[in-house]
């Protein structure tokens, strides 16, 4: 029950604000996997000059791929300022259209060889463009899958220009290259949706679990701040019931003292000794002095001074 209380108050806490925090989680991984797609698109197409160079006219390569690599260089711009600036919350959003823009540029680079660079007297060197358009667009489904507008974007303008080429060349086998690179299409967005489900459920649960875990360190905290200040009000219960306790034996010894001097005392009515409880008799000021705390000084009265000291007082009143 507490478990489920605690968990209640978590997520009526936490919720308004962790579809932001998986948003952020997935422009910062969109950002961190772009760097391997950038360096596949540059090796991807250097090769494919390579192997074409003697086949389409040289400056026609020298263009596509001049242009592919400023695109390239820009996006790593792009993702350098980003982890220099890594901006947060709703900041997230522009810098994730700036990444799909980049994408969408980067997917029309790569739709124009199947258009402009195509290898019309070599069937062979033909098969170039398919499967090196084909592994570079299963690549960028792989690494752009936690942001759905960036790999359906490269897919589709990588896929279907070249799907189209290969279906217009004509033929039994171009027409099943073509319908083949739709299904192949189909296939990589089916496993791009599936990867981006599985990468957002493990961002999510990720984040939760970590705003969990400060939540209850913060329960924590405060537990065991309670805990502190109830052993410091148990403490100072404890010593004022300990001073309660002295005064009340002091309170005690002190009606001791006065039941002690109360009741009747046998006294003598000559010399004013006092009968204890042994039964002796003792002068009243000693009798006084050990059940009390009284003292005594000695001093003579003036009636007394006139009986104990006669010859005196006659002279005096004579002069």
């Amino acid at each position: 029950m507490e478990m489920n209380e605690t968990r209640d108050a978590w997520e009526t806490k936490e919720n308004p604000d962790i579809t932001l925090k998986v948003r952020e989680a997935q422009v910062q991984q969109l950002f961190k996997q772009t760097w391997g797609g950038l360096v596949g698109t540059l090796f991807i197409a250097i090769s494919a000059c390579i192997i074409l160079w003697h086949v389409i006219p040289q400056w026609k390569l020298w263009l596509w791929v001049g242009v592919l690599f400023l695109f390239t260089s820009a996006r790593g711009f792009l993702n350098a300022v980003f982890q220099q600036k890594a901006p947060v919350e709703a900041d997230v959003y522009r810098w994730a259209k700036l990444q799909v823009i980049g994408v969408v540029a980067s997917g029309l680079m790569w739709a124009l060889p199947p258009l402009f660079l195509w290898p019309n007297n070599s069937p062979l060197h033909q098969l170039v463009w398919p499967i090196c358009i084909s592994a570079l667009s299963a690549v960028a489904v792989a690494k752009y899958c936690i942001w759905t507008p960036a790999y359906l974007s490269f897919l589709l303008l990588s896929m279907v220009p070249l799907s189209l080429r290969l279906l217009a060349e004509g033929g039994l086998v171009y027409t099943v290259l073509g319908l083949l690179g739709f299904v192949f299409i189909a296939i990589l967005a089916q496993t791009g949706k599936v990867m981006h489900t599985a990468s957002l459920r493990a961002l999510e649960m990720g984040l939760r679990n970590e705003a969990l875990s400060s939540f209850l360190s913060e329960g924590k905290a405060k537990v065991e701040e309670l805990n502190a200040q109830l052993q410091q009000e148990i403490a100072e219960r404890t010593r004022s019931q300990q001073e309660l306790r002295l005064r009340n034996q002091e309170l005690e010894q002190a009606l001791i003292d006065i039941r002690q001097l109360s009741g009747m005392l046998p006294i003598c009515a000559s010399c004013k000794k006092i009968r204890n409880d042994g039964g002796y008799w003792e002068q009243i000021e000693a009798y006084i002095q050990e059940h009390s705390e009284v003292e005594f000084s000695h001093g003579i009265c003036p009636d007394c001074a006139v009986k104990l000291y006669p010859d005196f007082f006659d002279k005096r009143n004579k002069s």
